[in-house]
């Protein structure tokens, strides 16, 4: 460059005018990264800082170097530190990106597990950069595949549940039959059979899910989160507990029931599409068992509203923590 046309101290000026804007420029980028949402605050803001120390002290270093020499020299040393810095600046917004878009998928992920909508759609997601960005990305991933074995286990269960036919467990034919009673008993003990691996399989859903969070490789700041995040555990085992106790005590109403038909074998009949007994008496103990089990149907009903009501607050707060990730 011929800067015989240029007084030396307009150089200088002009130079050193673009090394601070280039060293505003490397500044800065990060930060624009971060407001069009492809960076980390906390991250852009440690490298920021991390650079300006740097900075700082190679200016100072090189200021010491060339105070002999021409003012010129500083201003173009000034200049490429500037440059590299920039470059440093959008290397590091490339890794951030794939940082967020890694730990985007692997969240978008386990929102899909939750909901239970399977795999989401899209392309492959990008390696993170960093080691913390690895470490979330196994953490939610590991997460992930924890939920869905669990999801796989409670659907199997529900399978075993809706095998049970409970539209002929205190029918009229029912009743008045002893092998009829039998089966019905046989159901209802299969259904206690089936609360109680409930019970046991909720219990240690929660109790792995604590231990994951504790013992997994997470940075600090996720794991605290995450922890309190964990707490719904307890609420879970709460509406679980709820749920298995209204369950007994509709066990414990039809087997009434059945051992009041089977008091009534060779009594009762069934006649004319109804259920005929003996005496008022018989007619009266009948219909105080039956309005027994209709409202323990009806508290049932809105234990199990709460309890889904429980899993879909759940699933929302998870997806709303993680909105920031997936967007």
């Amino acid at each position: 460059m011929d800067y015989s046309d240029n007084p030396p101290d307009e150089t200088v000026s002009r130079v050193n005018l673009l090394g601070n804007i280039a060293l505003a420029i490397g500044f800065l980028l990060p930060v624009w990264a971060v407001m069009k949402g492809n960076g980390d605050a906390e991250m852009a803001g440690g490298f920021i800082g991390g650079s300006l120390v740097a900075v700082f002290i190679i200016l100072l270093l090189l200021k010491g170097i060339l105070k002999t020499h021409p003012p010129l020299r500083m201003a173009c040393a000034k200049l490429v530190v500037a440059i590299v810095l920039i470059l440093m600046s959008l290397g590091k917004i490339g890794a951030m990106k794939r940082d967020i878009g890694a730990i985007r998928a692997a969240s978008q992920s386990l929102v899909a597990t939750m909901n239970e909508k399977g795999e989401p759609s899209g392309s492959v997601a990008p390696q993170a950069a960093s080691e913390e960005a690895r470490q979330v990305v196994a953490f939610v991933n590991g997460a992930g595949a924890l939920l869905k074995r669990q999801v796989a286990e409670r659907e199997l269960l529900d399978k075993e549940f809706e095998k049970i036919d409970m539209s002929t467990l205190l029918t009229p034919q029912t009743l008045t039959s002893r092998k009829g009673i039998a089966d019905s008993r046989a159901k209802t003990a299969r259904y206690a059979e089936l609360i109680d691996q409930r019970d046991k399989m909720i219990v240690a859903a929660v109790e792995e899910g604590r231990t994951y969070v504790r013992t997994a490789k997470v940075p600090e700041q996720y794991r605290s989160e995450s922890s309190a995040r964990a707490k719904v555990g307890e609420e879970t085992l709460k509406h679980n507990a709820a749920l298995s106790a209204v369950g007994k005590e509709f066990i414990k109403g039809v087997n009434n029931v059945l051992d009041f038909g089977q008091s009534q074998l060779g009594k009762a009949k069934f006649q004319n599409g109804q259920l005929m007994f003996a005496s008022e008496r018989d007619v009266a103990t009948y219909r105080s068992l039956s309005a027994a089990i209709e409202k323990i149907g009806v508290r049932e009903a809105a234990v199990v509203d709460q309890f889904n009501a429980h899993l879909e607050k759940t699933k929302r707060d998870a997806a709303r923590q993680l909105g920031p990730a997936i967007r």
